[in-house]
Formats: C-alpha cells, structure tokens, sequence
C-alpha cells in the first residue's frame, strides 16, 4: 500500500476531549497535556501513516484526514492544531479531571439506561480517586453492618 501524506483535520465542534486518539496514536504523534483546568490535545500538521486508529478510535467521529493531489497541496494547512478543554473540577475535592463534554457524553449514555439524578449526586462528578474513596467507604459500611451481633 502507498504512504501518503495527509493532514489530520480535527473538529473542535465534535471533539469532546476525551483522549481517545491520543491512546490509539501508534507512533504518539497526537498528545495532550493537562496544566491545572486545561486540557490540551495536540494534532500534528501530517501524518504519514496509512494508520487511521485515531479516527476509528474516536467515539464522536470527530478526525478526519485531507489527502491533498497535486494540485490541493497549496490550501491544504500544514499547521499543527490544538484543541483546549476547561477540566471540570471534582464535587468532592476540587481537583480538575474530566472536560464538560465528556461528562454530557456519559450522562447522557448512562440515562438512556437507567434514571439519574438531575444534579448533585452523580458518581460522574467525582474524580476517579474520590470515586473509588467513595466505593471503598460504601463496603467497608456494608462490612460493619454485616458483623452487628
């Protein structure tokens, strides 16, 4: 198969942060950075792989890829593009962990499934290690109660 040259098109419309693309990147060419409440996914100009994980990976559809001809190379960007995200902070202890569009994305996927809350309450509010604190409170409560004589 021959290796073209192609630009990584993101849409930051779609794109909800979740990081996916950066996992599925065999050769790491997409990478994010978290600094305090901000997410930042970064795209490269090109990439020159026939590889298109990123895309499959990505559960809003949100890359696409320009293979410019001969005559397209000119309008096609060679820039490299990043996405930002404002982190939403935990209900519990503050820390910024997850970008509002993911939280929507699994509220939303959860709902459809089961009634939720409409606010507060939400273990999806809750940063991973408050959630598993929260868990682990909850068992070892079940624990004691179970050992009443």
């Amino acid at each position: 198969m021959k290796e073209s040259t192609r630009t990584l098109a993101p849409e930051e419309e779609k794109c909800i942060g979740c990081r996916a693309c950066t996992s599925a990147c065999p050769e790491k060419l997409i990478t994010f950075s978290e600094e305090e409440k901000l997410r930042s996914i970064s795209f490269p100009a090109n990439c020159s792989s026939d590889c298109e994980l990123c895309a499959l990976a990505c559960p809003e559809k949100a890359i696409s890829f320009i293979f410019p001809d001969e005559g397209e190379k000119s309008r096609v960007s060679l820039e490299s593009q990043t996405l930002n995200f404002e982190l939403v902070p935990c209900q519990k202890c503050g820390t910024a962990f997850a970008t509002r569009r993911e939280l929507e994305k699994v509220r939303t996927a959860i709902s459809e499934k089961i009634p939720l809350p409409s606010t507060g309450g939400f273990w999806m509010e809750l940063c991973p290690g408050c959630r598993q604190a929260a868990f682990r409170e909850k068992q070892a409560k079940t624990i004691i109660q179970a050992r009443k004589f």
